[in-house]
């Protein structure tokens, strides 16, 4: 266990503002809420028998300050992002080192602002390079999403550049992933009720699309508008903190979450309008109902109701699960506004899209699952968002 068992321990309280200096990284304890947890982690290892298959969960490191993102790597070590402190610690052979990894840039640091998501390049077995995304600081207390990308040397991140920075917006959460095109899709958050969603002059709410090097494709939907950031991809979003290639055929599907229930997975259209701040699925915040998507509005592929909070988003490719091959997993903060009540959610649907079911899972457990990700070895692994964060590994129940 890292640094933060050792403050629960001695009953040193870690703050946020030891590891803030004037927007900046700096060493660095790890950020604790000096509260016990109201639903701790359970350490052993579960087994369950859900409807296709009997799994056992595993806990495979904790004790990570609310992490946010988890990156399987091929030689089976993984890098876990925490948000609040942004850093990045790496698991080697199962063991979770207490030394983050050196090289990563400033950043703006609070509770939802930091380092955020990380990808794989797709030839990374070449170029060992590593894109993330964090919040970058600019004059007085403001910030940006910013691209960045470094090499990975076991170690720490060297060769470390910022590839693509935006305009100053108050944006939290975002996800990155490399698309079949070879180019990069990021989420920008815009849970406020904000007009800017709508914009084309701001990264608030959107997705954006860029090459490898940072730069904009040339068929990028608003190339050449008049007003128009080139680098937006689509438009009306709220937060959206999973995004996903579907395997077979390309598609970029994507997590939204509503204000209230109306939580959804799109299918990203260039140039497309998904409604935020107008249009939706659930209710406001104050629980007035929000107006149906209508026309000019893409629709959603499917729904939750209540909501769950979404977060985390994996299509299934490998053998372990052969009856959960090409499901898709979602990862669930809370259901319904209740604490304590996060887990998985698995869709199972057919070669046309088609949904046939769904089924929960892990929610016994009672802790926020922030990421779901497929490891080199066929299994899932599940990253929880608490202050005592935790990677868990799902396999097969012998």
């Amino acid at each position: 266990m890292i640094i933060v068992s050792f403050i629960r321990r001695t009953g040193v309280l870690a703050s946020l503002g030891a590891v803030i200096l004037a927007g900046a990284v700096v060493a660095a304890q790890p950020f604790v809420v000096p509260n016990a947890p109201k639903f701790p982690l359970a350490l052993e290892p579960r087994t369950y028998n859900t409807s296709d298959q009997k799994i056992t969960v595993t806990v495979v490191a904790h004790g990570i300050p609310r992490p946010w993102a988890l990156l399987p790597l091929p030689d089976g070590d993984m890098l876990v992002s925490a948000r609040a402190t942004g850093q990045v610690f790496a698991i080697r052979r199962g063991t979770l080192d207490p030394k983050p990894l050196t090289g990563l840039p400033a950043m703006h640091l609070s509770r939802p602002t930091g380092m955020l998501d990380m990808a794989l390049h797709p030839t990374y077995a070449e170029n060992h390079l590593i894109y993330f995304t964090y919040h970058k600081p600019l004059a007085g207390n403001t910030w940006t999403l910013a691209l960045g990308r470094g090499r990975y040397d076991g170690s720490g991140l060297s060769n470390v550049q910022e590839l693509y920075a935006g305009n100053p917006v108050q944006t939290w959460g975002s996800r990155l992933v490399f698309a079949n095109d070879g180019l990069i899709y990021i989420t920008v958050g815009g849970a406020a009720r904000s007009p800017d969603a709508q914009a084309t002059n701001t990264i608030f709410g959107k997705v954006l699309r860029l090459k490898d090097d940072g730069t904009v494709p040339a068929d990028n939907p608003f190339v050449g508008k008049a007003g128009s950031r080139p680098e937006i991809f689509t438009v009306g979003h709220r937060d959206h903190h999973g995004i996903a290639v579907h395997p077979t055929t390309g598609q970029v599907f994507h997590l939204e979450l509503g204000p209230i229930g109306g939580d959804k997975i799109n299918i990203l259209k260039p140039a497309g309008n998904y409604g935020w701040p107008t249009f939706g699925y659930g209710r406001d915040n104050d629980g007035s109902p929000m107006l149906p998507p209508g026309e000019g509005i893409e629709p959603a592929w499917i729904t939750w109701n209540p909501g769950i909070t979404p977060s985390g988003l994996l299509f299934y490719t490998g053998d372990k699960f052969p009856k959960w091959k090409g499901n898709i997993f979602v990862g669930s903060i809370v259901r319904g506004r209740t604490a304590g009540t996060g887990g998985i959610e698995r869709v199972v649907f057919n070669d046309k899209l088609w949904e046939l079911r769904r089924e929960s899972m892990l929610q016994d457990l009672h802790q926020r699952v922030r990421d779901v990700r497929q490891g080199p070895d066929g299994l899932i692994y599940v990253l929880t968002e608490e202050d005592d964060g935790a990677v868990l590994r799902i396999e097969p129940a012998l």
